[in-house]
């Protein structure tokens, strides 16, 4: 089956290494971020927000990979990057940037299926 992919470098002594690509996500992806405003109640009743200097943070991304082969070098990519906490920039097909690391790897066994195949869904925590 072919597959789109993204590109991703890896940090290497501060500057950015090229690391190949990994595969485009084919399921639907949340990019979301929280204001970190806080509403407070004031004494004469009536309310306000207060906005630290940090006004949001960037919340994680699950990326998930359908019907990937058992034997796919991709599924040790990303367990890789969680085991060394590899800081990586992955450039999606709209030239949009994402840094950070990947924090979580599961693998879901479609039993059944011959040769072997693994859904997989890696949560990715947004740095910047």
């Amino acid at each position: 089956m072919s597959r789109n992919s993204w590109t991703i470098e890896d940090k290497t002594s501060g500057s950015w290494v090229a690391d190949g690509t990994i595969y485009r996500p084919n399921e639907d992806t949340s990019l979301s971020l929280v204001s970190t405003q806080t509403k407070i109640n004031l004494a004469n009743g009536s309310q306000a927000f207060v906005t630290p200097s940090t006004k949001y943070n960037l919340q994680p991304v699950v990326f998930r990979w359908l019907n990937i082969p058992d034997t796919d070098a991709f599924v040790n990519k990303i367990k890789n990057y969680v085991i060394n906490q590899t800081y990586v920039r992955i450039t999606d097909h709209n030239s949009d940037t994402y840094i950070g690391r990947f924090i979580n790897l599961e693998r879901l066994w479609l039993s059944g299926q011959d040769p072997d195949t693994y859904d997989l869904e890696a949560e990715f925590e947004r740095m910047e």
